[in-house]
């Protein structure tokens, strides 16, 4: 997109659900948004015909942007039509548990600092000419990124804000080190092998916002992927609206950042609703084989896949997810082996998952 100009990647204009004008009244703050939900452009728009409700932009987690109503229009976002009449708004797509990639917090931050500048609204501030939803109407939007997010949001629209208007000049890009560079969607992480075999599935998946970091720097890609993260990584995946589900077991109470993806993939039958999750015990290869395969309708492998010496040690109950996912594709062996029993790590988490997409 165009940041001067403000022309976003994609113009998908709504036909209902906002209002011509702003009755006379001009522009006076940002108002920032959650989806609560992975979403594209295109899954708002969806969203929108049926519900009343939009806003101006929509960030995924790519970066990519999108214009759903016209600038000089009056989107339908903060409950309050006068302040609706008095702001631009932005939403942003969001991982299950509340934060928003790096891409989208850049884009939107960029994007913030672009209307401030355009409407004469002064430096990006939280409260001033940035206002997150909750401070108009009782909502928990924008999730993280007005709480563990909120200094990093506003601070890079302060960054570009600065940038935009030549307070500060870029600084000069230091020399290229003779070494192999990490995908510029992982730059971030101190933790990746730039020659390692899983730097381009973690970089799709990165990338789609299916699977983040554990923190800013680092991913993880050797340890365990947990039950939790599992059912996460597939929901964010599936870019489904995750709101208005059902506590399914005993010992995961409301609140953990993986509760909403858990409630909603009990309900589309990718894990079964027992007595207890285990949310925090590693996933094995053959566990998250299933969750895949019970994503995709648990469809029928040809049969048992032959030249693997630990095929007897797959469970009865993975045998079928197994066999379609090495006739997929979808998993590989490790040294001739397809080591079902064992601990699935972050990273051949993230490849199982590009293989399968």
């Amino acid at each position: 997109m165009n940041f001067e100009t403000l022309d976003m990647d994609v113009n998908l204009i709504l036909d209902k659900h906002f209002s011509e004008g702003r009755g006379g009244k001009p522009v006076g703050f940002v108002g920032i948004h959650y989806n609560a939900g992975n979403l594209t452009v295109e899954g708002c728009y969806s969203v929108w015909q049926t519900r009343e409700a939009s806003a101006h932009i929509q960030v995924e987690s790519s970066g990519r942007s999108g214009q759903l109503v016209w600038d000089r229009d009056t989107a339908w976002a903060l409950g309050n039509f006068d302040k609706n009449q008095r702001s631009i708004n932005i939403e942003h797509a969001n991982m299950a548990d509340g934060t928003i990639t790096e891409q989208a917090l850049d884009v939107g931050a960029h994007i913030v600092a672009g209307y401030c500048i355009l409407y004469g609204l002064g430096r990006p501030e939280w409260g001033v000419n940035v206002i997150p939803h909750k401070a108009i109407s009782p909502t928990s939007c924008p999730g993280e990124i007005y709480g563990s997010q909120k200094e990093a949001y506003i601070q890079r629209a302060q960054y570009w804000y600065d940038m935009m208007t030549g307070a500060i000049q870029p600084e000069p890009e230091p020399e290229p080190e003779p070494v192999t560079p990490l995908p510029d969607v992982l730059k971030r992480f101190v933790d990746l092998d730039p020659d390692s075999w899983y730097i381009a599935p973690i970089e799709e998946c990165v990338r789609e916002g299916y699977i983040n970091g554990y923190d800013h720097e680092h991913f993880g890609p050797s340890n365990p992927l947990t039950r939790a993260q599992g059912v996460v990584v597939i929901a964010n995946a599936s870019r489904e609206d995750l709101t208005d589900y059902l506590e399914p077991f005993e010992d995961v109470a409301p609140g953990p950042y993986y509760y909403t993806a858990l409630c909603w993939a009990v309900d589309k039958g990718i894990v079964s609703e027992q007595d207890n999750f285990r949310p925090d015990d590693a996933a094995t290869r053959a566990e998250f084989a299933c969750m895949l395969h019970n994503w995709r309708g648990n469809p029928a492998p040809a049969g048992e896949p032959t030249g693997y010496p630990d095929w007897a040690e797959v469970p009865d109950w993975a045998k079928d997810a197994m066999a379609w996912a090495v006739e997929k594709g979808v998993i590989g062996g490790s040294d001739g082996k397809l080591l079902p029993n064992s601990a699935c790590s972050r990273a051949e988490a993230a490849a199982m998952l590009a293989n399968l997409l």
